[in-house]
């Protein structure tokens, strides 16, 4: 058994933020949950098996020269309330065209969530109201990278900051492994 000094250290192990998403789901009657791609769908699905909700999964195609079409791989659009559910956002193309095809095939709403929002070069600018990539009914996001969040404009109802503090505080209270503290 190996053994830790007590430093002030401490070993967090959060899995996933989508409690926090889940909590937030019902209020904004969403009965979808999309993924921008079979990669979001293998990590996440599963973590909304206990909700009975529909699940659409996205994919790129690629069309001529480096033009890239997203596209509806399995699931049903038409007159749900989706939230597209992904890790991290940096440019948010992938998103942007995802939440675009889900309008077209007759989503009611369509809000988008991600645990990291990165946003190089306040590229969040373009997904909140008047920006061209203005296509969201909500976009939640947590403040794991404060520095971005900080900047958020949450004001105009679209960005909603989620707090990591809770779920990072229950991890450490259940945090069991043959590590001696």
């Amino acid at each position: 058994m190996q053994h830790l000094e007590q430093s002030g250290n401490a070993v967090a192990s959060l899995q996933s933020a989508i409690p926090l998403l889940k909590d937030h789901m019902k209020s904004a009657n969403i009965d979808c949950v999309a993924f921008p791609d079979d990669g979001a769908a293998k990590r996440f699905s599963s973590m909304f098996e206990d909700m009975g909700l529909e699940i659409i999964v996205c994919g790129k195609t690629r069309g001529d020269g480096d033009v890239r079409n997203v596209v509806i791989q399995d699931g049903d659009a038409d007159g749900r309330h989706i939230v597209i559910v992904d890790d991290l956002v940096q440019t948010g193309g992938t998103l942007y065209e995802s939440g675009k095809v889900l309008k077209e095939a007759g989503a009611a709403t369509v809000s988008a969530f991600v645990t990291h929002g990165v946003f190089p070069n306040q590229s969040w600018r373009r997904f909140n109201k008047g920006g061209d990539r203005a296509c969201f009914d909500k976009f939640w996001v947590t403040n794991s990278i404060p520095t971005v969040t900080d900047q958020l404009p949450v004001e105009d109802g679209v960005f909603e900051v989620l707090d990591l503090m809770d779920l990072i505080i229950s991890d450490l209270d259940h945090y069991s492994s043959g590590y001696k503290l």
